[in-house]
């Protein structure tokens, strides 16, 4: 009878041999994948890695849309149909997301602005553009607009945060708890755990957006740029700092849900500063959304973008 030393040594080999058969799995059947869904935009080099763009519809300004915090640029793309009917408009997806190649990490705010500017660049897009930033992504598009005031004709901000919310102490304890679940889920990722249970249900349904682990390492990074954001930045920017660029703030009119309510905590004088970012801002209640008006509002979100796409043709005065 073999002895328990000789079990434990034999379960150990069979646990191991499951891991390495689900990493083989996961990097075969991810290959095969992209294979079968070759990217619907174009991949531009930003220096060193690959961005993918999408950009449909013609008419300047051109319209870039910028997703949130561990979020595929795929669910705006309903969005980006309905404002190409008025615009030319472009989603991408930041480095580890989608069909964008992977890139060093750990990656600061600023770091996606420099991506972001090289990308657009690079695409050889004509400036200015009017840029729309979902959550997380309102802090890149802001400072984009602070970095290239020239280059910037409009901004629409989609629920996102103002710094004087964003890093209150209870919400960057949200964001590391965040990430250590992501850290937990990127390991089912890697052996391919998620890509099987995808075939039997939806992963986004019950909170899983991606099947890779590259993404939810994106994600992880992603949060850890806030909380490792520099001092300066945390700081509320002066009323009209941005002159009369035009410029919409769009927030949520149903509560944050279970853990995620702590960023309701002074939310509503954080958003009636960012409209008062702008001489020409406007601050727009979507009574019936929570986080992802995008998904809950479509309409007044393409309505919103159209006025400041309309108002960025009139020509906007930069600071």
């Amino acid at each position: 009878m073999p002895s328990p030393a000789n079990w434990c040594a034999a379960i150990a080999v069979l646990c191991l041999s499951l891991l390495l058969a689900g990493y083989l799995y996961e990097r075969h059947a991810d290959r095969r994948e992209r294979a079968a869904h070759p990217a619907p935009g174009r991949l531009v080099s930003v220096g060193g890695h690959r961005l993918h763009l999408h950009c449909t519809g013609n008419g300047e300004p051109t319209v870039v849309i910028e997703q949130g915090a561990g979020e595929p640029s795929q669910l705006w793309w309903a969005v980006q149909d309905r404002v190409s009917a008025f615009a030319k408009v472009c989603t991408y997806d930041r480095a580890g997301y989608g069909w964008s190649d992977d890139a060093p990490r750990p990656r600061s705010i600023d770091d996606r602005v420099a991506d972001l500017h090289a990308l657009l660049g690079n695409a050889g897009l004509t400036a200015p553009f009017v840029l729309v930033g979902h959550s997380y992504g309102g802090l890149i598009v802001r400072r984009y607009a602070e970095k290239y005031p020239e280059l910037t004709a409009g901004l629409v901000l989609v629920d996102t945060a103002e710094e004087s919310s964003l890093f209150e102490p209870a919400v960057l304890k949200l964001y590391s708890r965040m990430r250590g679940m992501l850290g937990v889920v990127r390991v089912l990722a890697r052996i391919g755990v998620l890509r099987l249970l995808a075939r039997h249900f939806s992963l986004a349904a019950i909170g899983f957006p991606f099947v890779r682990a590259v993404e939810y390492d994106a994600a992880a990074d992603d949060l850890s740029s806030v909380e490792n954001a520099p001092a300066w930045m945390r700081v509320p920017r002066a009323p009209g700092a941005f002159g009369d660029l035009p410029l919409a703030v769009m927030t949520h009119g149903l509560q944050f849900p279970g853990p995620f309510a702590v960023l309701e905590s002074g939310w509503s004088d954080g958003q009636a500063r960012l409209k008062s970012l702008s001489n020409d801002g406007e601050l727009i209640l979507a009574a019936n959304s929570n986080h992802m008006i995008q998904n809950d509002e479509p309409d007044l979100v393409v309505a919103t973008i159209r006025r400041i796409h309309s108002a960025a043709q009139r020509g906007a005065v930069h600071p």
